[in-house]
């Protein structure tokens, strides 16, 4: 069957479309005439030449191929980055496949002469290829079946006119445009090539086509073009002028530079802040163009833009509120499909232990059936360390349910398909969600039919599967005939303009910074070509379209272009200009542009301004000084202590922890009363603190109050057991395989730890009181409150208040030796002014009051060493025991003292510059609170003052001497 032929114009892109038949259509009606792309040519070629559609899976098929090769190059990045690897292989094998021979492929390629990284690397991927059995990505696997098609059942034939490498061809696609040039046989059209001529230029031929400049199966290819991208000397005007600079930069940028001209009006260089102020100069420049040119209509000025969001974004704002229409702006505003996104991150809720990241994700989706300030609570909870999933008081039935099935897990796949059902049943995303709920639903759908005759669970293949995607909202761009023309860096240009602004002319634009390859580095790709034959696409040749693109872009400009370079980027980080402009600096003899940067003119300089064309300027105002800022502490006129009270109205009573926080930033201290903290969200970590807490859970099962002293080897069969109980209560993340080294370095450590507690109780026959016990009193008239980690009884009635610490003696004694220890002794303190706060403990409340002298011990783990202000019997023979002399609280207590009458009174004094160097150097304590927010090195003061002792001192510290009073409560007896 023979059916009528079709002339298609292939185009790089749909600028270059619109454009070609903008020019076809101003010279007549036609039939029979198809204007597209590469893909429109390929979907359009498989309707012709009646392919059936293609089925299968390809993504699953390539990942289990992947994932088959365990010993393949990718095998470990696979582990690491699933998603991110199988992007890059698969870009490499569509290379590599693109520049084999679509007939023999790989039979008779011999890898021998490459070197072995290389060799390896093309061995693996035909590996690869062959354990696929003939799947390849759908564009490979079309073209390939049209090549084995025969030429009888066709509905209509294709000829192909192009301009060659432009777009470039790879040797699969250059076979295909044969073959549907060799069976079409069509008279040739020049009209048509001309117009193809005539839009884009007569660049360098593609990596594959060395051949002539336009590829017309009829003879076209003797049609003229416009040259304009050529290299060479730019040719006077009719009248004999000199060309001017934009004509200059047409012609030889990229090339050769010869003689320099002479810069006139017709190209500048603006430097401005970020791209927000280049949107606003360019429609103030626009707007200024429009005026002075009556002549010049808003279509004959374009906008160059980067393909970045932000820029479509903001121009869409900035021009609209100018009131200057846009033609061709990119409209498509893309979003979160939420609904994907939830479905996501339920599968890693349910495959446990689950990561807290995805569990705060999942509990704060705005699809889930309760309110997302219930949300961000139960969000935050996880974040904070408690996973248990506690329903908040306003919870119903459905928020109820869906807690539950968050917290559970799976073990096989028909209660996973069950949850998955059940999860997007209870979703509720409201009218304004529905679109998102309905994509969960069909997401999950896909998952439970997958999950269909499995034996076993899949959670990486079922996570790609379902893996978050954006959802485009918003129409296509509007390419109306009165709008400003605005065109995309990565696009060709869709129709002639007078002036030209470029926007974001910075590092990696015009052209675009090269993609490389994590597979095939540049000398890889060249070995390739050279020791097998295959023409690969090197980033040089890509490169050199790109500038080629950039240059047409230039060239269909006529009277000027501006080059705006934003000075920093969206995240206000320093950038440099485009690389071109060392290229465009070489053209020009600009007088004191000894550099490229010297052509920039600065909007923020009042010299350059002046010189910058078409700039909207705002009128002259009068000038106001700034603001006269005066920083100092700050008097709120109102107890501090009494923001935070009780049910009977008193004050709440401060921590250890809190009043030590109080001591280095009153103001860190104010913004965590007040819940003003940041709430920062990052993935679980095994840190100091929560290696503490674990272990103070295993020491507090192990050394009670009612139990002798564990033996040794009862020590060494229960710490495990132990530590795997605090991990699921504390850290289910630490179950993950991935963590079983640090689980088991955390319980050796903890065992040592353990043992050597064991080793001083035992020495000093001390005996367990009291395992984790709340205590309350006063410091003078501030209610206190805390948790000692441990309470001793000695044979000599005396007591000892203990403090488990995740450190090491090096990093605790400096403070006890200054002074400013204050913890273990304000638990000593609450023994002597109150007592434990569980009034059901009477006996340990009449054992603790009959007591002696209390003293104060920090058992350090990490070193296994005891830091004590007591010197006590037999002590000095226990191996680790350390004696401090002296009161190790007087400093601290004294400025804690200070602190809490000055914020009674209502002042806040805010912290001093050399705050941070005193509390580490003169006062031996990391001032990790002054890390606690932005607020408080923002509003840090200078200042210093001498001490007593000639130390340099923060002026807000007090200047205490060494043998200054000790507060009442807190010295031994």
């Amino acid at each position: 069957m023979t059916g009528q032929t079709t002339r298609f114009l292939l185009v790089p892109d749909s600028g270059a479309g619109r454009r070609v038949r903008r020019l076809l259509a101003g010279g007549g009606a036609r039939s029979g005439v198809v204007v597209g792309t590469w893909p429109e040519l390929v979907e359009y070629a498989v309707s012709a030449y009646l392919l059936p559609a293609r089925r299968g899976d390809w993504e699953a098929a390539f990942y289990d191929a992947l994932a088959a090769m365990p010993d393949a190059f990718w095998s470990r990045s696979l582990e690491v980055a699933p998603r991110e690897t199988a992007l890059d292989v698969e870009a490499a094998l569509s290379r590599l496949v693109s520049a084999s021979d679509p007939g023999t492929g790989f039979d008779r390629l011999d890898t021998t002469p490459l070197p072995s990284r290389v060799r390896r690397h093309v061995d693996d991927l035909i590996r690869l290829i062959r354990s696929l059995d003939g799947a390849l990505p759908a564009e490979l696997a079309a073209i390939r079946d049209l090549l084995a098609t025969d030429s009888g059942a066709v509905i209509r034939r294709v000829a192909v006119s192009r301009v060659v490498g432009v777009p470039a061809l790879t040797r699969w696609q250059a076979a295909l445009v044969d073959k549907l040039n060799r069976e079409a046989g069509a008279a040739g059209v020049k009209e048509l090539a001309a117009a193809l001529k005539q839009t884009l230029g007569d660049p360098p031929g593609g990596h594959c086509e060395r051949s002539e400049a336009i590829h017309d199966p009829a003879g076209a290819s003797s049609v003229v073009g416009t040259g304009s991208s050529r290299p060479g000397a730019p040719s006077p005007d009719e009248a004999g002028a000199a060309p001017t600079g934009l004509a200059v930069l047409q012609a030889r940028l990229f090339f050769s530079p010869g003689q320099a001209h002479p810069l006139d009006d017709s190209v500048q260089w603006v430097g401005v802040r970020d791209y927000l102020a280049e949107i606003e100069t360019a429609a103030g420049m626009t707007q200024t163009m429009l005026e002075t040119d009556p002549g010049l209509r808003p279509a004959d000025i374009g906008l160059l833009l980067p393909d970045e969001y932000i820029y479509a974004v903001a121009m869409d704002d900035v021009f609209t509120r100018a009131g200057l229409p846009l033609s061709g702006l990119p409209l498509e505003h893309w979003q979160r499909d939420l609904g994907r996104e939830a479905l996501f991150h339920f599968l890693y809720c349910r495959d446990k232990p689950a990561p807290a990241m995805a569990l705060a994700v999942c509990l704060s989706s705005p699809l889930m059936p309760w309110s997302r300030a219930d949300g961000a609570v139960l969000a935050q909870t996880v974040m904070a360390g408690d996973y248990r999933l506690r329903p908040l008081r306003s919870a119903d039935p459905p928020s109820r349910a869906m807690l539950d099935l968050i917290r559970a897990g799976d073990e096989t796949p028909r209660t996973l398909a069950h949850a998955l059902r059940a999860f997007v049943d209870l979703l509720d995303g409201g009218d304004e969600f529905a679109a998102h709920v309905q994509q969960a639903e069909v997401a999950a759908d896909e998952l439970v039919e997958a999950l269909e005759n499995r034996t076993e669970i899949d959670w990486g293949a079922l996570r790609r599967a379902a893996g978050p995607r954006l959802m485009a909202a918003g129409g296509s761009p509007d390419f109306n005939l009165e709008g400003v023309t605005v065109w995309r860096e990565s696009h060709e240009p869709w129709r002639p303009v007078r002036r030209l602004i470029v926007c974001g002319f910075a590092t990696g634009h015009y052209p675009l910074a090269s993609i490389h390859s994590a597979v095939f580095p540049a000398d890889d790709l060249a070995a390739i070509h050279e020791q097998l034959g295959l023409v690969v696409d090197t980033p040089g040749e890509a490169l050199a379209r790109r500038r080629a693109r950039f240059g047409r872009q230039l060239a269909a400009a006529s009277d000027s272009v501006s080059f705006l370079v934003p000075r920093r980027n969206p995240a206000g980080a320093a950038q440099a200009p485009s690389e071109s402009l060392v290229f465009m600096h070489r053209l020009f003899d600009a007088p004191g542009a000894d550099t490229p940067e010297d052509l920039v003119l600065e909007l923020d300089a009042a010299k350059d301004r002046q010189h910058v064309r078409f700039l909207a300027a705002a009128p002259d105002a009068e000038s106001r000084p700034p603001r006269v800022v005066s920083a100092g502490d700050i008097d709120f006129g109102r107890d501090l202590l009494a923001m935070r009270t009780g049910r009977d109205g008193n004050p709440k009573p401060e921590s250890p922890s809190s009043l030590e926080t109080l001591m280095v930033s009153p103001l860190a201290w104010l913004l965590r009363r007040l819940d003003a903290e940041p709430l920062e969200w990052a993935p679980e970590t095994l840190d100091p603190m929560l290696m503490g807490t674990l272990a103070h859970q295993v020491f507090e099962a192990l050394f009670q109050s009612d139990r002798p002293l564990p033996g040794e080897d009862e020590i060494h069969q229960r710490v495990g057991p132990l530590l795997d109980e605090a991990i699921a209560r504390s850290a289910p993340f630490l179950r993950a395989a991935q963590w079983q080294v640090e689980r088991r370095h955390l319980a050796t450590e903890t065992t040592r730890a353990a043992l050597g507690w064991r080793d001083i109780l035992s020495r000093l026959g001390a005996e367990v009181l009291a395992s984790e016990v709340w205590l309350a009193g006063r410091l003078n008239s501030t209610p206190i409150h805390g948790q000692a980690d441990a309470l001793l009884g000695l044979p000599d009635n005396r007591l000892l208040v203990v403090d488990y610490k995740r450190s090491s003696s090096g990093s605790r004694r400096p403070r006890m030796d200054k002074g400013y220890d204050s913890q273990a002794s304000l638990y000593r303190a609450m023994l002597q002014t109150g007592g434990p706060k569980d009034k059901a403990g009477a006996a340990l409340t009449d054992r603790l009051r009959s007591a002696g002298e209390a003293g104060i011990v920090y058992y350090m783990l990490n070193d296994r060493k005891a830091l004590s202000d007591s010197a006590l019997a037999g002590s000095r023979a226990i191996p680790g025991w350390e004696t401090v002399d002296g009161d190790v609280a007087v400093h601290a207590v004294a400025l804690i003292e200070q602190r809490l009458n000055e914020v009674q009174k209502g002042i806040l004094t805010l912290n001093r510059k050399e705050d941070a160097r005193f509390f580490d150097r003169e006062a031996g304590i990391k001032p990790y609170a002054l890390e606690n927010s932005p607020l408080i090195p923002l509003f840090t003061l200078p200042g210093a003052e001498k001490g007593t002792e000639g130390t340099a001192v923060p002026q807000s510290l007090p200047s205490v001497r060494r043998n200054g009073r000790i507060p009442k409560g807190l010295r031994s007896r």
